[in-house]
């Protein structure tokens, strides 16, 4: 065999690995952050203004906490959460607000848990 051709296969199998680990490691976990962020700026805003919850905006509350919290905990790089506080942001202390938020009845505490998830977010 040609050591040019050898040479390309070997460097295209190491470039191959890296945007694998890029990808799975820190863009997926990252970009599932930001979605999830997107996903709970209008239901929250929208509760902190209402100062009502519908059972739809209840669910999304709960299943959000749940996936951040498992987000957090498991795939989230060590890095961007320190970079995350760095900017402000607190998600692990939105986890227990967007809970309580979820089994909020009383206009003010649901204001008040709005907005503090709307804090800890930077929402």
């Amino acid at each position: 065999m040609d050591m040019v051709l050898v040479a390309g296969i070997a460097v295209g199998l190491i470039m191959g690995s890296f945007g694998y680990v890029l990808v799975r490691f820190v863009l997926r976990p990252v970009m599932s952050y930001r979605r999830l962020k997107q996903l709970l700026a209008n239901p929250v805003k929208a509760a902190a203004r209402d100062k009502t919850l519908t059972d739809d905006a209840r669910d999304t509350f709960r299943r959000t906490a749940a996936e951040l919290q498992d987000l957090l905990d498991e795939v989230l790089p060590v890095w961007y959460a320190l970079a995350l506080q760095k900017r402000g942001e607190h998600p692990k202390e939105a986890v227990p607000h967007l809970q309580a938020l979820a089994n909020c009845r009383e206009p003010s505490a649901i204001s008040g848990r709005a907005a503090a998830v709307i804090q800890s977010l930077q929402l």
